[in-house]
């Protein structure tokens, strides 16, 4: 079975509550609903962390995480950094312009380590 982006927002919710970067303004109708690409979380650690939602990854589970590095960690693999203009918001901003360490988790178990660790 795969891990999706599915599994993964259900964790993050329960773990960070609600969404820190809905839509800010009014031009397309959806102010305050959730980004289309990409979904950021105060971990209330004084990091922030956010899920790539963009519709071609949602069958995996991309996540973009403040520095540094994990150490290595079974099932979680570092990715070329990934930009996303949703990252630049005041919220996100310390993961913006590939500041941000870009990560694939393949598990559950994999992904609530990382979440462990970066807590």
């Amino acid at each position: 079975m795969t891990f999706r982006v599915l599994d993964a927002l259900p964790i993050l919710l329960s773990r960070y509550g609600e969404t820190i970067n809905k839509v800010p303004d009014d031009r397309n109708g959806r102010k305050g609903y959730e980004n289309k690409k990409v979904m950021g979380f105060d971990t209330g650690n004084g990091k922030v962390l956010a899920l790539d939602v963009e519709e071609s990854n949602l069958n995996c589970v991309k996540i973009w995480i403040e520095p540094p590095s994990p150490p290595t960690l079974a099932g979680v693999t570092v990715l070329p950094t990934k930009e996303s203009h949703d990252l630049h918001r005041a919220a996100l901003m310390r993961l913006g312009h590939k500041k941000g360490i870009y990560l694939l988790t393949e598990t559950k178990n994999a992904f609530e380590g990382l979440l462990a660790w970066y807590a």
